[in-house]
């Protein structure tokens, strides 16, 4: 498969735009988002605000996000969005593995991380 790198989010602003809009997400609660609503969000620092935001890069094309929600608390939540184009291709399971092995290194110790997903979700119940 080669190897993932993971970069934490720089405010690159038309990439998260293109990448949030150009993909379905079917598992979420707002499967089509669009232009205003992620440049909002952006805007009112909701990639960065008790969050932090990750690049999945692959072959140096950036193929899916992850976000980690109130990284201050002691459980931690994450969210996993991948590309269209590289749904099940084991990029999940890998992008579970660094959240597993980033969120248990910090310095302040977490309890546990949790992820919530729809019950027909069946490739994220996986893990």
């Amino acid at each position: 498969m080669g190897e993932l790198i993971i970069k934490k989010f720089e405010n690159e602003i038309n990439d998260l735009v293109s990448f949030m809009t150009n993909n379905s997400w079917n598992y979420h609660s707002d499967p089509k988002p669009s232009y205003e609503q992620i440049t909002k969000g952006f805007n009112n620092g909701w990639y960065q605000e008790e969050r932090e935001t990750y690049w999945i890069e692959y072959h140096n094309e950036k193929i899916g996000l992850i976000i980690i929600h109130d990284i201050n608390d002691t459980i931690p939540l994450f969210d996993i969005r991948l590309g269209n184009n590289v749904r099940g291709k084991g990029f999940g399971t890998k992008a579970v593995q660094w959240i597993v092995e980033y969120i248990f290194s910090l310095p302040d110790k977490k309890i546990r991380i949790e992820a919530y997903t729809r019950s027909d979700n069946l490739a994220m119940r996986k893990h």
